[in-house]
C-alpha cells in the first residue's frame, strides 16, 4: 500500500447510497452522487461544470421489481455524450448503474478520455480513521487456493488496488469487492464486466474514496463511434453482519440476476451426465445414455464436451476429449471421421426421446490456424482471439454457431474460453486507442448471448472459462456455471478437490446461485467427498471412472452408490432455489475447520443443512443456529444415512452437531 492524493470528487455520503423502495423519493433522486470520473483533452471531467446533464426523454421506468432512469452528460465541445442508465431495486438496498460512451460528432474524433473510472465515490465515514476493510475471494487458477478469503485492510492514509489484467474477470479476484467500514455496515460492489477491470479504495481518515472501471483506458473515440463500458452494482449493508447480508445478496441475485425462460421463470441447475468429448463414437455416446436410461438415473442433462469438430480426423476415443481437442477449435465442422453423418443428430434425438436436456461444448471466441474461415477471412482473428469487435466476423461466428444449435435442437450452450485475451488487446490497440479493443469485444461477446437467448429463448447457457476465471454479475445474469475450477478434474492429493468444494459452494453461493464442477475427483462409495463436491449443480463422466460404461461394465455395487449420491443431489436442488444462509463465515484452504450451510424453502416448510468437520479440525462438536425454522412447531428431520425423527423446533434451530474427524452431517427438515 502507498500513500495517495485524493482525487477532486463529487461527495456521496452513506446515507445517500442508502435509498430504499419505501423512502418514497422521485425517480430524479437515481444515482444521485453516482458518477463517472476521467481526464478529457488532459483535463479533469466533470468538476468544473464544464458538462451539462439532462434526462433522456422517455428512460423513466418503474416496474414491480425497479425504477429507474437514464440521464446524458455532454461535453462543452459537444462531441462526448456519457449516458448513465440507473436501476433502484424496491425490495433490496441495491443500486445498479451502467455506463456507455458515444461521439455525437459526425465527422470530427474526440479529444483523448484518460483514465476513465465508471464509478468514481466517497463515503462519508467518521469511523475511516479507525480503519476500514475490503474483503474479496481470491479467483480461479486451478489452485487448492481458488475462492479463499482474503481481508485487506484500508488503514488511514493508505489504499488497496485490485485489478485483473488477463482480461478474465475471475482470473485473480472474484469481482464482489465487500467494503466494511465497521462490523455491522458497508457497502459491497459487483463490477460487471467480462474483462480486465481495476479497483482503487483509499482511506483519508475521514471518507474512503472508490474508483471502479476498466484496468486501461486511453482513447479517442471516431465519429458516431459508441462503446460500452463496466457496469456496477452497489449493495449497501447497514445494520447486519457480513454473514447476514450474504443471504440477502444471494436472495437479490436469485430475483434479478439469474437465467430466466421464455416465461419467465428461473432455470433451475442441471444435473447432467457426460460422455466426455465428442471424440466418442456414436456408438459410445449411446451406451453411456443407454446406462443412465436402463439404471433409471436422476440425471436431466446430457453433455457431450470438447472434441466434436473439425476436419475429418482419426481420434483417440477413449480418453476424456481426446488429444486433439484444442487442435480445432473454430473450426465448427462435425469430424466426419467419428461421426459419419456429419452431424450429431443421432445422440441429441436420442437424448430429446429420453426426455434430457441437450448440452453441446464450444469455445467460439478462439480459433487455431485449422479454420477453414482464414484462408478467405485472416482479420477475422488477433493471434487466436476471434475478433468479436468487427461485425463481419461477429455475423460469421453468430451464423456457424447458431446454426448448429437450430440443427441439434441444443438445450444447453456450453462457452468455453481458453486464452488470456488481455495481451492480444494490448497488440491490437493502437496509443491513442486504449482499451478500444477488449471494450468492443466484450460488448459482441454480450451481443452474441443475448441475440442467442433471443433467437431462442428457452436455451440455457454455461459459462466456462478455463474453469471458473469468467465469474461476474454480467456473466452471471445470462449463465450458469459448471465447472467452477479446472482443480476438480483428475484425483487430487489429500482431501485439497473437497475442500476446495465446500470453499467454493459456502463461499461463491451468494454471488453464483448455480454452479457445480465434475465429480471424478470423488473415489466411489467415500461420501465426504461426494457431497463437498456436490453443489446446486454436478456433472459426472463415467468413463472417468477407470473407463467405466466404455471400457468395462460399472458394477452394481457402483450403480447403486451413484444412483444412491445423485438421487439425495436432486432432493436437494430445489432447496438452493431458497434463501442460502451461510452457517459458517468464508473457510480457506485449511484442513482444520469446520464448514456449514442452509438451504430454505419458506414456501414449502422446507430445507437442508450440512456441515462438515474437516480432517484436521480439532473441534469435535459446534453450535449452530439456522434460520427460518419457528420454534413452536414440530418438524420432520431426515439425516442422511440414518433415520426420521420429529423434533421442537426450538431444539432444530439451536442444533449442536457432533462429528468425527473427516465427516458430515446432511439433513432435511420439513414443518409438521
Amino acid at each position: 500500500m502507498r500513500q495517495f492524493t485524493p482525487l477532486p470528487t463529487l461527495p456521496l455520503t452513506l446515507a445517500l447510497l442508502l435509498i430504499l423502495a419505501a423512502d418514497g423519493r422521485a425517480q430524479g433522486d437515481h444515482g444521485k452522487g453516482c458518477r463517472p470520473a476521467f481526464n478529457y483533452d488532459g483535463k479533469p471531467a466533470l468538476v468544473d461544470g464544464s458538462f451539462s446533464e439532462s434526462i433522456v426523454p422517455g428512460s423513466q421506468v418503474d416496474t414491480p421489481q425497479y425504477s429507474g432512469e437514464a440521464r446524458v452528460l455532454t461535453t462543452a465541445d459537444g462531441k462526448l455524450q456519457i449516458r448513465l442508465d440507473f436501476k433502484k431495486y424496491k425490495s433490496f438496498p441495491v443500486e445498479e448503474y451502467s455506463v456507455e460512451l458515444t461521439n455525437s460528432s459526425k465527422t470530427d474524433p474526440t479529444a483523448i478520455i484518460e483514465n476513465f473510472r465508471s464509478l468514481h465515490l466517497v463515503l462519508d465515514n467518521p469511523a475511516a480513521a479507525e480503519g476500514v476493510k475490503l474483503n474479496v475471494l481470491r479467483g480461479s487458477t486451478c489452485a487448492p487456493t481458488d475462492f479463499v478469503p482474503e481481508s485487506l485492510p484500508v488503514e488511514p492514509g493508505k489504499e488497496q488496488v485490485l485489478t485483473t489484467t488477463c482480461g478474465r474477470s475471475s482470473n485473480d479476484y472474484i469481482p464482489f469487492l465487500d467494503l466494511s467500514l465497521n462490523e455491522k455496515d458497508g457497502c459491497m460492489f459487483a463490477v460487471g464486466w467480462t474483462g480486465s477491470w481495476k479497483a482503487r479504495l483509499a482511506n483519508s481518515g475521514k471518507s474512503v474514496e472508490v474508483e471502479l472501471g476498466m484496468e486501461r483506458t486511453n482513447f479517442r473515440l471516431l465519429p458516431g463511434e459508441s462503446i460500452r463500458q463496466p457496469s456496477v452494482t452497489v449493495f449497501t449493508r447497514k445494520g447486519q453482519t457480513r454473514r447476514e447480508f450474504k443471504t440477502v445478496v444471494h436472495r437479490f441475485m436469485l430475483e434479478n440476476k439469474v437465467p430466466r425462460d421464455s416465461k419467465g421463470n428461473v432455470i433451475p441447475p442441471i444435473l447432467a451426465v457426460a460422455s466426455g468429448g465428442g471424440n466418442k463414437t456414436p456408438k459410445m455416446l449411446a451406451d453411456v445414455l443407454q446406462y443412465c436410461i436402463d439404471n433409471r438415473m436422476p440425471f436431466d442433462t446430457y453433455w457431450i464436451d470438447a472434441g466434436w469438430y473439425g476436419a475429418p480426423h482419426e481420434d483417440e476415443l477413449f480418453s476424456n476429449c481426446g488429444p486433439n481437442w484444442w487442435k480445432y477449435v473454430g473450426d465448427w465442422r462435425v469430424n466426419t471421421t467419428v461421426h459419419p453423418t456429419g452431424d450429431l443428430l443421432p445422440i441429441a434425438e436420442a437424448v430429446h426421446k429420453a426426455g434430457l436436456k441437450f448440452l453441446l461444448w464450444f469455445e467460439p471466441e478462439r480459433m487455431t490456424d485449422t479454420a477453414p474461415i482464414l484462408k478467405e477471412h485472416p482479420e477475422f482473428r488477433h493471434g487466436q482471439l476471434v475478433d468479436y469487435g468487427n461485425p463481419e466476423t461477429l455475423k460469421w461466428i453468430q451464423e456457424a454457431v447458431y446454426g448448429i444449435i437450430a440443427k441439434h435442437n441444443i438445450d444447453v450452450f456450453r462457452q468455453d474460453f481458453n486464452m488470456d485475451p488481455g495481451p492480444v488487446w494490448r497488440e491490437m490497440d493502437a496509443a491513442d486507442r486504449v482499451g478500444i479493443a477488449e471494450s468492443r469485444h466484450i460488448a459482441g461477446m454480450y451481443k452474441f448471448l443475448d441475440e442467442m437467448r433471443a433467437k431462442f429463448p428457452n436455451i440455457l447457457q454455461e459459462n466456462c472459462a478455463s474453469g471458473g476465471r469468467r465469474i461476474d454479475i454480467e456473466m452471471i445474469s445470462r449463465a450458469h456455471t459448471y465447472c467452477r475450477s479446472d482443480y476438480y478434474i483428475g484425483p487430487k492429493p489429500n482431501d485439497t478437490a473437497f475442500i476446495l468444494g465446500q470453499n467454493a459452494t459456502l463461499n461463491l453461493m451468494p454471488y453464483l446461485p448455480f454452479q457445480g464442477c465434475e465429480f471424478n475427483c470423488v473415489p466411489v462409495g467415500d461420501d465426504y467427498a461426494a457431497f463437498s463436491i456436490i453443489s446446486s449443480g454436478t456433472v459426472i463422466t463415467p468413463s472417468d471412472f477407470d473407463g467405466g460404461i466404455l471400457r468395462r461394465k460399472i458394477t452394481d455395487s457402483e450403480t447403486a452408490w451413484f444412483k444412491k449420491v445423485f438421487d439425495t443431489a436432486v432432493r436437494m436442488r430445489p432447496f438452493y432455489m431458497g434463501d442460502f444462509h451461510p452457517l459458517t463465515d468464508e473457510t480457506s484452504a485449511g484442513n482444520d475447520v469446520w464448514c456449514a450451510w442452509q438451504c430454505d424453502r419458506p414456501d414449502l416448510r422446507a430445507g437442508f443443512a450440512i456441515f462438515f468437520r474437516r480432517g484436521a479440525s480439532a473441534e469435535d462438536s459446534r453450535a449452530f443456529f439456522l434460520s427460518g425454522i419457528d420454534p413452536t412447531a414440530n418438524y420432520e428431520v431426515d439425516v442422511y444415512g440414518g433415520a426420521k425423527q420429529t423434533v421442537k423446533g426450538a431444539d432444530l434451530e439451536s442444533r449442536n452437531v457432533k462429528l468425527e474427524p473427516r465427516s458430515f452431517q446432511l439433513m432435511f427438515y420439513r414443518k409438521d
